[in-house]
């Protein structure tokens, strides 16, 4: 329904040269799709695109990426959602 709330899973992707990535992803995400898995098992010269279509969006090498840190669960709000299924 359009009026559940979505529960989101946050990260902090810490970069080699101090910058911190806030990122989200559905907490109900299969471990297989993560965004951790897919970090994990990517080659060393993937680029990863990190954002949305109207804040803008980063691209970070993995080979940028120093760890990744798990935050806290978070309730995502209507705006959020909507900017979510545009992005599609």
């Amino acid at each position: 329904m359009e009026n559940d709330n979505v529960m989101l899973q946050e990260y902090l992707i810490h970069l080699l040269d101090g910058t911190i990535i806030r990122c989200c992803e559905d907490y109900e995400t299969p471990n297989d799709k993560s965004i951790v898995t897919l970090i994990r098992k990517a080659e060393p010269t993937n680029v990863f695109s990190i954002g949305d279509p109207f804040s803008g969006y980063k691209y970070v090498p993995k080979s940028s990426i120093l760890y990744i840190e798990t935050g806290e669960i978070v309730e995502e709000d209507s705006m959020g959602r909507m900017l979510r299924k545009l992005d599609c």
